[in-house]
């Protein structure tokens, strides 16, 4: 089992594994960066910022979770736009796998933040393997593609600038990836001309934003290589009007971190929600008729790795 210690002074040289029986040693900097856990018979690292980490020895398969930022949620808040119901953002990309006999050598980790409103996430990187971020809510507009895409907007109006009044969510697996890294958001909708409207939920991990009318985020992927189960890259909710639905309050964001949509409602106006940092979840949408709500940003990813001690 390597022991868990510095490496001289921690913030400048790092943290580190050192000792095991084949030579094996792994340090990251800077230090703060990530946090090392063992699990059973793995040592492991849980990054949460960006970090270089230095492989020394090599020769182990090293197992990875590579988790994007969160796309933002859509957004207008304009006097042309009145009516529209915007899109959730995408879940950050989510990606798991074994990088085998991992040569010695330095690695780059980077930690994708999520998107701000109106803005896709950034992308996660170990070594070789890169998570896409999460696609932004479409604003008037159709939603991004993505790790996960970002759902379409909807206007209930006649569209000022004589567009469509559905958009259409945007794909996930962008660019794409074997197994998937994620799923595609939902087109804007309504249910009848007056009633419900909602701009899409934003797609997660494992599904597709909602279609039946709740634009709820689709839900994220669990992983348990820390250990402990963890549910990751969950879509945001779209922007919504549930008049059909007066029992409900807002459209869900995803398991795993996704922002709740902003809501009009006969509750009041609802400001959508986050997705949850480190997470990756995507950012709820916004809606707009007279007294709008806010739209909201994207959850920051993660990258963890672990290896057999």
């Amino acid at each position: 089992m390597p022991t868990i210690g510095t490496r001289g002074n921690a913030a400048a040289r790092g943290y580190g594994f050192g000792g095991g029986a084949a030579g094996f040693s792994l340090t990251w900097t800077p230090g703060p960066s990530g946090s090392p856990f063992t699990t059973g018979s793995y040592s492991g690292v849980d990054f949460t910022a960006s970090s270089t980490v230095t492989v020394t020895g090599g020769g182990k398969d090293v197992e990875y979770l590579v988790v994007a930022g969160g796309g933002g949620g859509g957004e207008v808040i304009s006097p042309l736009f009145i009516g529209y119901y915007n899109g959730g953002g995408g879940g950050g990309g989510y990606r798991t796998g074994t990088l085998s006999a991992l040569a010695a050598g330095n690695y780059t980790v980077t930690v994708g933040g999520g998107g701000g409103v109106n803005a896709s996430g950034s992308n996660s990187v170990f070594g070789p393997v890169t998570s896409a971020g999460g696609g932004a809510g479409g604003a008037a507009s159709n939603g991004t593609s993505g790790g996960s895409g970002g759902g379409g907007a909807r206007l209930t109006r006649p569209n000022p600038q004589g567009g469509p009044n559905s958009y259409t969510g945007g794909a996930g697996n962008t660019p794409p990836v074997s197994p998937s890294q994620g799923f595609a958001g939902a087109n804007g909708g309504t249910s009848n001309p007056v009633a419900n409207q909602w701009g899409g939920g934003g797609g997660g991990a494992s599904e597709t934003g909602d279609t039946d009318g709740t634009a709820e985020g689709g839900d994220g992927s669990a992983s348990s290589i820390t250990g402990s189960s963890i549910t990751f890259a969950g879509g945001g909710g779209g922007g919504w009007s549930p008049a059909a639905n007066p029992g409900a309050v807002t459209a869900a964001g995803g398991t795993g971190g996704g922002g709740n949509g902003g809501s009009i409602s006969a509750f009041g106006p609802i400001n959508a929600t986050a997705g949850t940092a480190n997470l990756g979840g995507g950012g709820g949408g916004n809606a707009w008729i007279s007294n709008g709500v806010t739209g909201a940003a994207g959850g920051s990813g993660r990258v963890i790795i672990r290896w057999i001690a």
